[in-house]
């Protein structure tokens, strides 16, 4: 009798045993002070998933900006020239809330994704090889790093609004999950 594989873990699974293994769901990371019993009882309406994606949210779409403003600047594609506007406009309304959601669930305001190399985070090195580039070579990183970075913050979006908890965190990651796979839809191909 043949064994059959175990099946794949999707996507939504895996942000949450990454969520578990890094400790979002109620350990503090490493070097992160422990929250005084108050501070748990008023972020309570938010869960583990929820605290994970709202702190990764925010240098997400932080260290996109430079990346939107070099596309706008430097461009020749009208239509990659315009998503940069748009999201630019997205990014510099959805920051605040972010903040705001932050705040409101005592997360520490350092950035615990300072320097990682993810999916979808623009990372230094990235940013200067694009600022490097020109021509048919700057549209195509820059393409793909928007590319990139719309797709990953869609899934991770959708398993917030899945694994999530809190109310206003899950209304955020529906538009953010929204907005994202419709500005990808409007790369070049």
């Amino acid at each position: 009798m043949r064994r059959r594989p175990p099946p794949r873990p999707t996507a939504p699974i895996l942000l949450v045993v990454v969520l578990l293994l890094t400790g979002a769901c109620g350990s503090p990371a490493p070097g992160r002070p422990q929250s005084p019993p108050g501070v748990v009882a008023a972020a309570a309406e938010f869960g583990g998933t929820d605290l994970a994606w709202v702190e990764l949210m925010i240098p997400m779409d932080e260290q996109l900006l430079p990346v939107l403003d070099l596309v706008r600047e430097r461009s020749a594609d009208p239509g990659l020239v315009g998503l940069a506007g748009d999201l630019r406009g997205v990014y510099d309304a959805e920051l605040p809330r972010l903040r705001g959601l932050s705040a409101a669930a005592k997360l520490p305001s350092d950035n615990p994704h300072k320097g990682h190399k993810m999916p979808g985070l623009v990372d230094a090195d990235r940013l200067a090889a694009m600022r490097a580039a020109s021509g048919a070579d700057f549209e195509r990183q820059a393409t793909d790093c928007l590319r990139e970075h719309l797709d990953q913050l869609a899934r991770l979006a959708g398993a917030e609004v899945a694994n999530g908890t809190s109310p206003s965190v899950k209304d955020l990651a529906r538009q953010v999950e929204q907005n994202r796979a419709a500005a990808s839809a409007r790369l070049p191909k």
